[in-house]
This record gives structure tokens, sequence and C-alpha cells, in this order.
């Protein structure tokens, strides 16, 4: 049930692209999603104003959630992962100060995947994955995942496992 009500805040468009890479990109549900947020919340806060409840509470939600059109929303346009055999780029980071990590996948031994999950009020609570990158020199690295690349992860190792590279999770 959880899923259902959050799974529009991870929607992607998935596709191959002509280098016979992997594209996961924010799809259009997902500024739908949080631009219902944003409407919502607008106008719960403006209607608790004109009820005056809470009216001083109530301006300064009404003014945090247009955050969520100028930073969030625009932020969310740029979220992409584009995955080669040879590397993953991640576009990610607010609009005014995106950032782009790429990921060396040349010389890889193996990746492996840190269980996260635990449980909170009996309910199954899964932040951020964690993958540990080991490379036939020795060298190891730790990547925590993004929540959008956390929710997409299943996609990115298969098709790592397609083009013969070893993803398992514990």
């Amino acid at each position: 049930m959880m899923h259902l009500l959050f799974s529009p805040f991870y929607e992607a468009t998935i596709t191959m692209t002509p280098d016979g890479g992997l594209l996961l990109a924010s799809a259009r549900e997902r500024m739908l999603a949080w631009g219902i947020v944003f409407c919502v919340l607008a106008a719960v806060s403006l209607a608790l104003w004109l009820f005056r409840i809470a009216r001083p509470w109530m301006i300064a939600v009404f003014f945090s959630t247009l955050l969520i059109p100028a930073v969030v929303m625009p932020s969310l346009r740029h979220e992409r992962i584009h995955v080669l055999p040879d590397r993953i780029t991640i576009s990610s980071g607010f609009w005014i100060a995106p950032s782009r990590d790429v990921i060396d996948l040349s010389g890889l031994l193996h990746i492996r995947e840190r269980d996260t999950q635990f449980e909170l009020a009996g309910y199954a609570v899964e932040p951020n994955a964690v993958w540990q990158v080991a490379r036939r020199d020795g060298s190891r690295d730790t990547l925590l995942l993004n929540d959008f690349f956390t929710a997409h992860r299943m996609v990115v190792a298969q098709y790592l496992r397609d083009r013969g590279r070893t993803v398992e999770s514990l």
C-alpha cells in the first residue's frame, strides 16, 4: 500500500541510448506528484490562515511550500542516470548547483549491495542503498546511492548483469 502512495515520486522513463547504454530519467509523473503536494500544502496553509488558525505558522508554511516549484521541481528535470558497461554517470543536485558523478567500472571485480533495511513501527524502512564496488587491482569504493538511484538500482543491476558484470544483493 505504501509503495503505491510513494511510487509516483520515483517514476522514471527508461530508454536505450544509441551508444548501447541505459538512460533513466525523471518522468512527468514525478513532476506531477510534487505539483500536487505543492497545491495541497499551499491550499491547506492558505485556508487555515483565512480561518485565523495558527496564522504566523501558516504564513511560514505557505512560503516554505514555494520551495517546491522554485527548487525541487526544476531539480527533478535534471536528475538522470546513464549506464554504460564501463561507467555510470549520475546527474542530480539542485538546478542552481547540479552535480555529475561518474563511477568508473573498468577493472570491476564485483558490486555488492549492503543491506540497509530496518524495521520501524512494524514497517520495513529502506533508506538509500549502499553499493560496495571492488576492482581487480584491489581498490574498493563505497557508494551511497541517492533516492532516485536507490529506487531504480535493480534496473541498473540487471543491465550490468546482462553485460557480464557481477552485481550481488546481500
